[in-house]
């Protein structure tokens, strides 16, 4: 595991791009009765769809006043949010004296514009109001978190931090909590008549996210859809103008093309209705999400996805990041001991491969329900350790072989692992824990001779450990995120190595000769790889990564060691663009 999604404020980034798509989109198609409902009559539909944007940024949301679109696009390292006339006529780039913002919401006289902007000294989100088309920002109190929004009447402002819901004044002052949820909250929208709140859970132990739905006082909290199948998948939703649809998005995996598509539903609010459940408005292969209603209710604008990745490597000399192997969209890759082989994650399948180092006789290892990560090859590159997931369960670790055949959980217990780390001599496996609760982690080694599970001492609390390959030291963060531990097999006693801001550990990998600790650092000045040398207590740049463009993955953006030693990374390759989508809502 890596500290990465641990960071609200970079947890934010992946929620952003929560939905993975392929293909054309298809209009229509036959759904399926126990997610349709049997309700007769006219149902909402999408009529046309015509794209709006072709211009190749990443984009996390948009906003619309109707006669503009306002979207935060991510074109190098950095967002900003460009100002997109409808017509097709122009498009500008709203000037901010940050350097990195996102576009939240759009005030209900259209005059400004709710952005969130990452302080410099904190490196917490702030909240501000730009206007537009232009005009200074203003910090809005002191107030700061994720997906703030106003009420319908501008009165009042609704937001998240980490996992409590929070309402305020619409100008920040009297802020309180009104609601704490098991996990982390975003998309959080008020009801057009301001009584109620809904939003997003999402519960990064078991892989999921939910909509919910709380009274603004924070009275009757519920889960919004608890016996529809994709309520493990639902989330980020908007009531239409008129209040009488609240569309939101959902996943579900395509079994004869084992493809994660995400669609858009329409959940009417009249309960007259025979069967008032969701209504499927895109049915695939290319799945939308971030769904913006006009205000007439007759359009709404979403962001479509077609994904695609590659893995490169780092090259020093020049300076430069290649492609490791040609045409492979995979992340996680891992290579076997004697660099001959590698095992990887597809992308956007998610399932488990093993193939030979230049990408030819590909295996795959694991069912295409489940969401394979993290895999490491065993010392003698007969077996493959990994961590997996379903919809609805914890984080397994299991072992398969090489050859393939069925995978089988190395422990047959309740909670959440992840993290394998083989010893030199392939006879033990030490392994973390992934739980929402920062009590219930710890580090535990198994013996597979014995079968024995023993507990390194004083690791309660520490979570993705590294065994160094020497097998004397052990690096684990702490619950914070904040301090990288180390554990000396010789004296049995951890010390605090190292103290980063929070989001500065991510996916940390030892030297060969055991002596220096690599990280991914995202959070600290410019991102890029440092280390820290064992017995030193400062850390060093070893390179930056510039301008890469990184896929968000299901762990975050993943870092991996090639046989060479070389540094590698999941390079994005998805499209992202604007669409309009012609509505039909009884």
């Amino acid at each position: 595991m890596n500290a990465y999604v641990r960071n609200p404020n970079m947890k934010t980034r992946i929620s952003l791009s929560i939905f993975t798509i392929i293909g054309l989109f298809i209009l229509g198609g036959t759904l399926r009765s126990d997610l349709q409902g049997a309700a007769s009559g006219p149902t909402p539909r999408v009529t046309a769809i015509k794209q709006v944007t072709n211009d190749g940024y990443q984009k996390t949301s948009l906003l619309s006043d109707d006669s503009n679109l306002f979207v935060t696009e991510v074109p190098g390292t950095n967002r900003m949010i460009a100002k997109l006339d409808l017509t097709g006529s122009s498009r500008v780039v709203l000037p901010t004296p940050f350097s990195s913002l996102q576009a939240l919401d759009l005030s209900p006289d259209r005059s400004k514009l709710l952005i969130s902007s990452t302080s410099k000294d904190s490196g917490e989100s702030e909240f501000w109001t730009l206007p537009v088309p232009s005009g200074k920002p203003a910090r809005m109190g002191d107030l700061g978190g994720r997906d703030a929004s106003w009420s319908a009447d501008g009165k009042q402002l609704v937001f998240a931090k980490d996992s409590d819901l929070l309402v305020a004044n619409a100008d920040g002052s009297e802020a309180h909590k009104t609601y704490s949820a098991a996990g982390s909250v975003f998309a959080a929208r008020f009801s057009p008549d301001g009584k109620r709140i809904r939003f997003t859970v999402s519960d990064a132990e078991h892989n999921t996210v939910s909509l919910w739905e709380v009274g603004k006082d924070g009275a009757k909290a519920h889960m919004l859809l608890p016996d529809w199948p994709l309520k493990a998948t639902a989330c980020c939703g908007n009531w239409t103008a008129d209040g009488k649809y609240y569309i939101f998005q959902a996943s579900e995996t395509i079994s004869s093309t084992n493809i994660v598509v995400t669609s858009l539903w329409a959940l009417p609010e009249s309960k007259k209705e025979t069967n008032p459940g969701p209504t499927q408005i895109t049915a695939g292969p290319m799945s939308f999400g971030n769904a913006f209603p006009a205000r007439d209710s007759k359009n709404l604008w979403a962001i479509g996805v077609q994904p695609t990745v590659e893995v490169v490597k780092y090259e020093g000399k020049k300076k430069q990041f290649v492609p490791v192997i040609g045409g492979l969209s995979a992340t996680d890759v891992d290579f076997s001991s004697d660099g001959k082989w590698i095992a990887y994650v597809a992308i956007p399948e998610g399932t488990l491969w093993r193939a030979r180092a230049d990408g030819s006789e590909r295996l795959q290892l694991t069912l295409d329900s489940e969401r394979a990560a993290l895999p490491h090859w065993s010392p003698d590159g007969k077996q493959i350790a990994f961590a997996s997931v379903k919809p609805g369960s914890s984080w397994k670790l299991s072992l398969v072989s090489a050859e393939g055949g069925n995978p089988h959980e190395m422990l047959s217990e309740n909670g959440s692992q992840i993290d394998a780390n083989w010893s030199p001599d392939g006879e033990r496996m030490m392994f973390g824990e992934f739980n929402r609760d920062q009590n219930g982690l710890k580090i535990r080694i198994i013996n597979f001779k014995t079968n024995e599970i023993t507990t390194i001492p004083g690791s309660d609390g520490l979570f993705s450990p590294r065994w160094s390959p020497d097998g004397r030291y052990i690096a684990a963060m702490s619950p914070n995120g904040t301090d990288m531990m180390l554990f000396d097999f010789k004296t049995q006693k951890w010390t605090t190595w190292l103290k980063e801001p929070a989001g500065a550990f991510s996916y940390p990998s030892w030297s060969a000769d055991s002596k220096y600790l690599y990280f991914d650092d995202f959070v600290t000045g410019a991102e890029a790889i440092r280390r820290v040398k064992v017995g030193k207590s400062e850390a060093e740049t070893v390179f930056e990564l510039g301008s890469l463009e990184r896929y968000p993955g299901a762990l975050g953006p993943w870092t991996g060691r090639a046989a060479d030693g070389s540094f590698m990374f999941v390079r994005d390759r998805s499209t992202q663009e604007v669409y309009q989508l012609s509505l039909e809502l009884p």
